[in-house]
């Protein structure tokens, strides 16, 4: 199954502004905003751990007008529309949440003299592949543009950051943020999210031979009613009590971890174990994509998996069938859960050659265990693409 193209959604986000608000074609912009996939590096990016990241042609479009007064006009095909002045609190029952804590965060930073009217074309929203980030950081670059800011990277980082972590109250790390922002057609992103640097692994010739899979499960994502920040608060406790007034596992050496882990409670013994052995899956996994080793990397992925299953403890029964469904297809070198675990998809590298084949396998087999989520659920070949812009 195939997912609009940017191109495709830019069109369509175009002129069904234009129709909404008989708008000149001439006075209509857009933003593209990519959804990311972390092949690596789950549940430690909050803890300050390393993550691989990278983003696929498929995400937000923004199609918006400058308008004269502090008011946002949203239009979405998905939800309907609303207006609203910039400034108003978000309302957290509302999909108009994201745009009201894009705007509360510029607002904190620059004053805000206008607005937009904007119509908005997303994919696989609440999939577990960072709509929210992308249609934050969307909302950001439509607001700047409209009010003469320019925004550096750093800047739109944190940001998106402050929109979800301080406003939202979702306790993130930066990996959504830093993927989309800085994300690269043609490589894989390595993320060091403790100094916020970024180092891209540039794709080999053979790389051209892999494809990315996104299986979703037909649940949707919604962090803030499932168990993620409490196994952040968790993580927070493991490293309060391996070292003194340390805040995040990343302050705590492993050798200090090895030496006292006995001593932690056994489901905090496993969050810690999750940490500091995801830490050493995405060193290699970054070596091995620098090799063009696609067996090792899809065998780290699993690796990744079982201990989000087994010491994290974040997989639903639904999500943990759908992955054992995907490492099982034809050509699939390894596969993990994308949005916690918690609802959403799974994320697979398989051979270019067999992706259709293992398509077709997996839609097959899932729709057989859950026939009550086969119109919902779908698999889908993605490519990679550059990131927002």
């Amino acid at each position: 199954m195939n997912l609009p193209s940017f191109t495709a959604q830019t069109a369509d986000a175009t002129e069904a502004l234009r129709k909404c608000e008989n708008i000149p074609a001439p006075d209509v912009g857009t933003v593209i905003s990519p959804y990311r996939i972390c092949p690596l590096g789950a549940h430690i990016d909050h803890q300050g751990g390393p993550v691989l990241g990278r983003t696929i042609n498929t995400g937000t479009v923004l199609a918006f007008a400058p308008l004269q007064v502090p008011e946002i006009r949203l239009h979405s095909r998905h939800f309907g529309q609303i207006s609203f002045p910039i400034g108003q609190v978000p309302n957290m029952q509302h999909w108009s949440r994201y745009a009201q804590a894009a705007t509360l965060a510029l607002l904190r930073r620059f004053p805000l003299k206008y607005g937009f009217a904007g119509f908005v074309n997303g994919t696989l929203i609440g999939a577990g592949l960072s709509s929210s980030a992308s249609v934050i950081l969307a909302y950001l670059q439509a607001l700047a543009q409209v009010n003469g800011l320019s925004l550096g990277q750093a800047e739109l980082v944190a940001l998106e950051f402050q929109a979800e972590h301080d406003i939202l109250g979702l306790q993130i790390g930066i990996l959504d943020p830093v993927t989309i922002v800085h994300g690269r057609e043609d490589a894989l992103l390595y993320i060091d999210t403790l100094n916020e640097t970024v180092t891209p692994i540039p794709d080999s010739t053979v790389a051209q031979d892999w494809v990315w899979l996104v299986a979703y499960s037909g649940i949707s994502r919604q962090l803030l009613q499932s168990g993620y920040n409490n196994r952040v608060v968790e993580c927070r406790e493991v490293a309060t009590l391996l070292k003194v007034g340390a805040g995040r596992l990343c302050e705590v050496p492993s050798e200090r971890y090895l030496e006292y882990q006995y001593y932690l409670p056994v489901h905090l013994r496993r969050r810690a174990r999750h940490f500091y052995g995801e830490v050493e899956r995405v060193h290699k996994g970054g070596q091995a994509w620098a090799k063009s080793d696609a067996e090792t990397f899809g065998m780290l992925m699993k690796r990744s998996c079982k201990s989000s299953i087994t010491l994290y403890e974040s997989g639903s029964p639904v999500l943990v069938d759908l992955q054992n469904v995907v490492i099982g297809a034809t050509g699939v070198y390894g596969s993990r859960f994308s949005g916690g675990g918690y609802g959403g998809c799974v994320v697979g590298l398989a051979e270019r050659a067999s992706a259709e084949a293992a398509v077709l396998e997996i839609g097959e087999k899932f729709a057989a265990m859950h026939p009550e989520l086969a119109e919902q659920a779908a698999v889908y070949v993605v490519e990679t693409a550059d990131g927002l812009r």
